[in-house]
């Protein structure tokens, strides 16, 4: 049999040091393992611990500061003391030895109700019990009786003791009763005392909420993960809808909460937060923070991931203005929106410089060009004005929209003769068609008077007509409409006289409008303009080039390279498709996706590239890689709004339920309002508080155009229509005219949806019943149009009879109004007019209507105007046949 071996040696070995060793490395490495797990990879704990000590700080502090200002109010001092002597009253003398009694007998009354009590309920158990038996007996056919007999000796004994039981509570609620009597001055001055001190006790709370005290030390909350999941918010790479995690507020814990204004980050309150987190807008529950903030949502291990600022990924933290770039992506009306200035300036400099021309993207693929038809060019400009504003439009007008090509003279000569040649034959026909009438001459006399009527009819609420001079701004020093301060260089008496007459006879898309001129009101602005400004020297060589086909050929091809039908309707360049490459989602564009050239000193970053290219176009231009997109020398401020504009065309599909409304209402309202932009009617009107440029030149503001804010709530829809349609006057004392734009019936119905979308007008008809107007109506409102109480035509026209005083202070005839006014609207302004227009002359005579009118009732006083001013225009206003009110 084998027999194991022993070892001697190996018995006088100690291994005791290795184990030692060996437990201080594994505890060494326990408490590591922990330090790292919970404090080094877990900095949101330090963020959430150091908000708690933060907010417990605050509540204290506040809480003393309360304490203070009670300590020093005179009336808290007084009810103290009062309270200290009442408690004092109840613990002294016969009051304190009556108290006492009280309480003791309340004690043994309670305690006799409860006995009682308790007897009641046994017996009703005893009840269900015996009833419960009776039941089963009458189901299963035995013999009812003597439990029958057992329920009524129970009821016997429940009525025996109910009495006692009422008497008991009795007796004890009468204890209470004068127990509460006794101390009610305690009780009354103690509920005086808490109303003072709530904003104090509040506090309390507070500290109570973010921490519990532990004997003297606060011991706060312990720290956890706060996460919101936006359900099918993202989308993977197989267009699947996915989950967003947003963990944004385990560190910003207060983003949503007031009071912590003015602390760093990440204990800051939220700016606007009242506006921008309320739970109509954006509350943090649904949304979280990275639709509007981006980031890395679920991050919490450092502060550069959660906030995206690592390498390769594609949605860092936007911070400052950046932030508005977002809003695009669930917000389709961006314009409105308050806290996004920069994206709705980007928006409308996008729009009306030409982008859309070059470059598509998607919501603006029908924008229609912003240049002028070219159809017909060779009627209209002197050749070598062409090769010199070609060359160098800047120079003739700095502030033009037109953008500088860099085109050498040759270049600009031959694209001159290609767009004379392709427009002469038009051109030609134009010329034989529109004479100059005959024996124009522009006499001194015949200047002035065109130079007044350009100042007085409303020629600048679009036009400059010298160096300095502007009406409508795109962007921050961009003209919307040319400058003609130098137009006699530009273009022949023959020309300005029937584009004043007819602009849409020589361009039948452009959107100048007629101010249905006399032929002498227009030969007189036509002798006016012919002084502004005078003909340049011919370029030399010009008329041969003209007629070159070489240099028409090379024109051609540069018009086409440069992408000019993308703004002018040009002859043969109808198909022609955009230069410039796609913009839908430049937003989303990486690093790798941009091209920087040969540029070492632009930092490399997304805002950096976009800041840079749309500053100096070309500047990524090198010996093999040729760009063509044009100088438009726009302003820092426009081209860092163009900037945010760019950042929000992203590749985003954010799910309807986060989206803002975009209903056809919204739709309507972003169209009309481009299509007003288009037309400039801000040059002349005020609209959604903007615009109204002409008001300058105007001391007294009634003598310009009105202000439209508030239209669509205003206005009888059908009157609109017709009114823009074909304007009638609605005050014939002033000289200024609205003009007549030629709008399609499609082009005015979609401004009149603009104008009831922005009053949010769901109902645009209104109907008004004659039929319903109160008998006593009338003649109480004849008696307070009078002179002896509001003598309302001292400042309205009544048919051909104008008001006495300056034109300045008179008001549109009433009769005008079963029309044209919304009936609603007219009780709207008689209530507050001021309310609805800032700065007008309409009095408000209410509240305090005349008490012995209609019993004094300021809102029947009112509806008895409105009724009134209704049946003004029944008669000869072709009203009758087409009801306009409402009840």
């Amino acid at each position: 049999m084998a027999v194991r071996g022993f070892d001697e040696g190996e018995e006088k070995k100690s291994y005791g040091s290795v184990f030692l060793l060996g437990s201080a490395l594994l505890v060494v490495l326990t408490l590591w393992s922990f330090w790292d797990d919970n404090i080094t990879r877990r900095p949101w704990k330090k963020y959430q611990a150091g908000f708690y000590r933060l907010d417990y700080r605050k509540a204290i502090a506040a809480y003393e500061e309360e304490d203070k200002k009670l300590q020093a109010d005179p009336a808290y001092q007084e009810l103290d003391k009062k309270l200290a002597v009442e408690k004092a009253r109840l613990t002294r003398g016969d009051l304190a030895q009556r108290l006492g009694e009280l309480r003791r007998e309340e004690s043994r009354a309670e305690v006799r109700f409860g006995e009682l009590d308790q007897e009641v309920k046994f017996v009703k158990s005893e009840l269900e019990e015996a009833w419960y038996e009776h039941d089963h007996a009458v189901q299963t056919g035995a013999n009812a009786k003597p439990h029958l007999e057992r329920i009524q000796e129970l009821e016997k004994e429940k009525t025996g003791i109910e009495p006692d039981l009422e008497a008991a509570r009795k007796k004890r609620e009468g204890m209470r009763e004068e127990i509460r009597k006794l101390s009610s001055g305690v009780k009354e001055l103690q509920s005086q005392l808490s109303k003072l001190a709530a904003e104090r006790d509040k506090w309390l709370r507070v500290t109570e909420n973010a921490a519990t005290q532990w004997g003297p030390l606060p011991f706060y909350k312990i720290p956890k993960i706060r996460q919101v999941v936006l359900e099918e918010f993202d989308r993977n790479n197989f267009d699947e809808p996915v989950a967003r995690v947003d963990r944004c507020q385990t560190c910003h814990v207060v983003a949503n909460r007031p009071g912590f204004e003015n602390e760093p980050q990440p204990f800051r309150t939220h700016p606007r937060r009242e506006v921008l987190l309320a739970d109509s807008a954006h509350p943090p529950g649904k949304f979280g923070c990275t639709p509007c903030h981006e980031g890395q949502g679920p991050a919490v291990n450092s502060v550069q991931q959660a906030h995206g600022e690592v390498a390769y990924w594609e949605a860092p933290l936007l911070r400052g203005p950046r932030v508005q770039a977002s809003c695009a992506s669930c917000h389709l009306d961006v314009q409105r929106l308050e806290d996004a200035p920069l994206l709705a300036q980007g928006q409308r400099t996008f729009e009306q410089i030409g982008c859309t021309g070059c470059h598509l993207v998607q919501r603006y693929e029908d924008i229609p060009k912003i240049g002028p038809s070219l159809r017909r060019i060779s009627a209209k400009a002197d050749p070598s004005w062409m090769v010199r504003w070609i060359e160098s439009p800047h120079k003739f007008r700095p502030r033009t929209r037109m953008p500088n090509f860099d085109f050498k003279e040759d270049e600009a000569t031959a694209i001159t003769a290609f767009l004379w040649s392709a427009s002469k034959d038009e051109g030609e026909k134009w010329l034989r068609e529109h004479p100059l009438p005959a024996g124009y001459r522009g006499d001194r006399e015949l200047v002035a008077r065109g130079k007044n009527l350009v100042e007085s009819i409303g020629c600048k609420g679009c036009h400059g007509f010298a160096e300095g001079e502007f009406s409508t701004v795109v962007g921050s020093q961009k003209d919307l409409v040319p400058n003609l301060g130098n137009i006699a260089a530009k273009v022949g008496p023959r020309w300005i006289y029937h584009w004043l007459k007819d602009p849409r006879s020589f361009s039948p898309a452009t959107r100048m409008p007629s101010l249905r001129l006399t032929d002498q009101e227009a030969l007189a602005i036509t002798a006016y303009l012919t002084t502004l400004g005078r003909r340049g020297e011919e370029v030399s060589g010009l008329k041969n080039s003209l007629s070159d086909p070489k240099y028409i050929q090379r024109g051609e091809a540069l018009a086409r390279k440069y992408g000019c039908s993308g703004c002018h309707d040009i002859p043969g360049m109808e198909r022609e498709s955009r230069i410039g490459v796609e913009l839908t989602t430049f937003g989303s564009k990486t690093l790798e996706e941009l091209f920087f050239g040969n540029r070492t000193d632009i930092r490399r970053s997304w805002d950096d590239w976009t800041f840079n290219k749309l500053k100096s176009p070309r500047i990524y231009a090198t010996e093999r890689v040729e760009q063509v997109m044009p100088q438009f020398s726009l302003a820092e401020d426009d081209i860092k709004a163009l900037r945010i504009l760019l950042a929000g065309f992203r590749d985003r599909k954010v799910p309807q339920r986060y989206r803002a409304d975009q209903g056809a209402r919204v739709v309507q309202v972003v169209e009309g309002r481009r299509l007003m932009h288009q037309y400039n009617c801000i040059g002349c009107h005020e609209i959604e508080n903007r615009g109204g440029f002409i008001r300058k030149y105007y001391e007294v503001s009634s003598l310009a155009p009105p202000p439209l804010n508030g239209e669509g709530e205003k206005v009888q829809s059908h009157w609109l229509f017709g009114f823009l349609k074909e304007p009638t006057p609605i005050r014939p004392w002033l000289k200024l005219r609205m003009p007549t734009f030629d709008f399609s019936d499609q082009e005015a119905n979609l401004l009149i949806s603009y104008f009831n979308g922005l009053s949010k007008v769901e109902i645009p008809y209104a109907y008004f019943d004659d039929r319903k107007v109160p008998k006593e109506h009338p003649e109480a409102a004849r008696v307070l149009f009078s002179k002896d109480y509001f003598n309302c035509l001292s400042c309205h026209q009544q048919g051909d009879r104008k008001p006495e005083g300056p034109p300045e202070g008179w008001a549109p005839d009433l009769a005008l109004a079963r029309g044209r006014l919304n009936p609603h609207w007219i009780i709207k302004w008689l209530r507050d007019p001021q309310k609805l227009q800032s700065g007008t002359k309409m009095p408000s005579f209410f509240p305090g209507g005349p008490d012995n009118i209609l019993g004094g009732k300021d809102e029947r006083q009112i509806e008895a105007l409105r009724d009134y001013i209704m049946s003004l225009g029944k008669r000869g206003s072709g009203a009758e046949g087409r009801k306009v009110a409402v009840r």
